[in-house]
């Protein structure tokens, strides 16, 4: 059976179990929560047409991080929150969807090293992070990635992630039988001078 954005009663089509997520009942409350989490963290689309990214300009309250080019995240310290923009995955074409979204993943960071390079001294994030289920794709853009300590609530954060992804994959929710491994989040990183590095015009 061929799936498609629309499909999500799709059979599993690999010898991989299916990862816990939340019911297809569930979709329209928590694209609703969803709705609710962004507009309470103000997050912001970096580009106002045709990007998937969005950013939360906050504070670190988490321990301190190192990142492989010096870089230490310490609590207080100013970092960019970056969000999926899911919705946006909906104008892609399924057959193009992973090409199309990387050209507009790169476009975003290099607007967002444009952004950057613009912000007064002390103002500019020292990072970027995002703590993703799509790990694997942040690591094709540079981010470092790290493991997270599974407590309640990052265990809570993987099935809730589960749930968005089944929402927006192309393959619906036959993406949850699909890949290797268990579907968790981690941790991505993207140091400023990273930034600057990869996607600024400098």
């Amino acid at each position: 059976m061929k799936s498609h954005p629309g499909d999500r009663t799709c059979p599993p089509k690999s010898g991989y179990p299916p990862r816990p997520a939340p019911p297809a009942r569930l979709e329209r409350i928590l694209a609703f929560i969803e709705r609710i989490d962004r507009r309470r963290h103000h997050i912001r689309r970096i580009r106002s047409r045709g990007g998937i990214l969005g950013v939360e300009l906050t504070r670190w309250r988490d321990a301190p991080v190192t990142l492989d080019d010096g870089t230490r995240i310490r609590p207080g310290d100013p970092v960019g929150e970056l969000h999926f923009e899911n919705r946006a995955i909906e104008r892609f074409d399924p057959a193009a969807w992973l090409t199309a979204g990387f050209e507009a993943g790169r476009a975003d960071l290099v607007a967002l090293a444009g952004w950057a390079e613009r912000q007064p001294p002390g103002l500019e994030p020292v990072a970027y992070h995002g703590a993703t289920i799509l790990w694997p794709i942040a690591r094709r853009f540079g981010f470092e990635i790290h493991d997270r300590r599974r407590t309640f609530r990052v265990r809570l954060e993987d099935w809730y992630d589960r749930g968005i992804l089944a929402r927006w994959a192309p393959a619906g929710r036959d993406r949850l039988w699909r890949g290797r491994g268990a579907l968790l989040t981690r941790d991505a990183w993207l140091s400023a001078n990273e930034l600057r590095r990869r996607y600024g015009t400098s």
